[in-house]
């Protein structure tokens, strides 16, 4: 999916102009295409799939915002960059002071909706497409892909602002007067969608590397079993995640930091990743196929960052004596990078808004694998095989099950002995604090279990932050959104 980023939305305004130099072209009817004569080949049905997986990867705010807001809302990191000043609209959410007016909350909202509209596209148009121009099994494929992504997008805006319009057919323009699902309905849908993906996906085994970054049934199941987890639907998630423990097509890397190595893109823990690639002229605002996270996250010192997601003392304090994932996730002050090989730097960390002295390794390459400005290749890491083991270790602690066979084996992967917590949920939560650190999760997980008052509250044990869980479980419906749907939507 790298290689082939096309919007068919635009396809209407291309034209093919041939011909010698001359006013001729000035009198050449246009092409006209309309949607409704689009979907007559297969390329067709694959440029239109395309589109839908291009925004996994929209950089604006859209999929940042994810990561930004799981490190740093979930205080396991300080905002960082410039200071207030820089993304001020992270300021009040840091307070866990939410408004429907706030900015920061637009474009991911935007952003999924149009998503979902071109998924909804693909399978309405592609279901209808004949046998002579696609064949039943790219069909069914498509038309699979394109619900696995509705889901992802549904997951998204559940997460963040759960009751949201659903919509599951083509929205014609004006027509935004839906009002907002029940959080039983939204969810419904996203386990439907992902369960009907899975039925068509084929295995991760079965792609050919060309097709790696495209959904698989893997991949399906993980998503609906991750929506389990957050329905709390503790015996439907074990037994799908042991499902996909006993598919075989996933596995653990024998080194943690792999994960997170150039080479070793769409390895054998990768379940489901999005595909980023170096592209553009180099300058700001170009198409952004390549990953902003690297040039947000690096140090402001050292000539190549903006110095945002600084992991905090009390995050790297969570870490065992001897937990190799330390290392792996965070980048000390004064450490050498890459030392031995012509890309060898010095961490310097010392700017102020980086309180703790700290920066966040995963995302980071070295200077010989970078593009320009947004242009970082490395993949996004969405769901790993590891957390598969951690959403069964958490489904079993609320079952009575063995809760302790799944987490051991992540544990063992790092070279640790059993855990220190007797709790098998505080064991859980620790694992996963330290297995997914820096990886967006923290502030999901807190909400989703329903501690945030615990940790971030007016006692909370790492700060009074102001956190409410009848406040600030989801946030507010962007008040723009409301506006344009004719007052049908309200965050009453």
């Amino acid at each position: 999916m790298k290689t082939r980023i096309m919007s068919w939305l635009a396809i209407g305004m291309l034209a093919l102009i041939t011909g010698s130099c001359s006013n001729d072209f000035l009198n050449t009817k246009a092409p006209y295409m309309t949607i409704d004569n689009y979907f007559t080949t297969e390329l067709d049905a694959e440029n239109a799939l395309t589109a839908c997986y291009d925004i996994l990867g929209w950089e604006d705010g859209t999929n940042n915002f994810q990561l930004w807001v799981g490190d740093i809302l979930g205080h396991d990191s300080y905002k960082g960059g410039e200071g207030a000043g820089d993304q001020p609209w992270m300021e009040p959410l840091l307070k866990f002071q939410y408004s429907a007016n706030n900015e920061g909350l637009i474009i991911p909202y935007q952003s999924y909706y149009i998503a979902i509209n071109r998924c909804n596209t693909v399978i309405s148009r592609v279901s209808t497409m004949s046998e002579d121009v696609i064949s039943a099994e790219k069909r069914a494929e498509v038309v699979a892909e394109a619900k696995f992504l509705r889901g992802v997008f549904y997951f998204e805006l559940y997460k963040m602002f759960g009751q949201v319009p659903l919509v599951t057919s083509e929205l014609q323009p004006g027509k935004y007067d839906i009002p907002k699902a029940s959080l039983e309905e939204v969810m419904h849908q996203i386990v439907s969608d992902f369960a009907e993906a899975a039925k068509d996906l084929p295995n991760k085994s079965e792609q050919s590397a060309e097709e790696m970054g495209r959904a698989t049934k893997g991949a399906a199941d993980a998503f609906r079993c991750k929506a389990y987890i957050y329905e709390q639907k503790w015996a439907e998630a074990l037994a799908l995640a042991d499902t996909i423990i006993n598919s075989n097509e996933y596995g653990l890397e024998e080194n943690y930091s792999s994960n997170w190595d150039l080479t070793n893109e769409n390895g054998k823990e990768s379940i489901f990743e999005i595909q980023y690639s170096k592209s553009g002229d180099g300058s700001w605002g170009d198409d952004n196929e390549g990953n902003m996270f690297g040039i947000f996250t690096r140090s402001r010192n050292n000539d190549d960052g903006w110095g945002f997601d600084c992991p905090t003392q009390n995050f790297v304090d969570e870490f065992e004596a001897g937990d190799p994932r330390l290392q792996a996730t965070v980048i000390f002050n004064g450490e050498v990078l890459w030392g031995g090989t012509s890309d060898e730097m010095v961490a310097d960390n010392d700017f102020s808004s980086c309180i703790d002295g700290y920066m966040a390794q995963k995302y980071q390459i070295p200077m010989s694998q970078r593009g320009d400005q947004s242009d970082d290749p490395n993949n996004w890491k969405v769901i790993r095989y590891s957390e598969v083991l951690l959403w069964a270790a958490e489904a079993a602690a609320h079952t009575g099950g063995d809760w302790n066979f799944y987490l051991q084996q992540v544990r063992d992967r790092v070279g640790l002995g059993p855990t220190p917590y007797t709790d098998p949920l505080k064991a859980v939560y620790h694992e996963r604090r330290v297995e997914l650190g820096m990886e967006g999760q923290r502030f999901w997980d807190v909400i989703r279990q329903g501690r945030g008052e615990e940790l971030w509250g007016a006692n909370g044990t790492i700060g009074n932050f102001g956190y409410s869980e009848a406040q600030n479980h989801f946030f507010p419906l962007p008040q723009s959104q409301i506006d344009l749907s004719q007052g049908v939507l309200t965050n009453n």
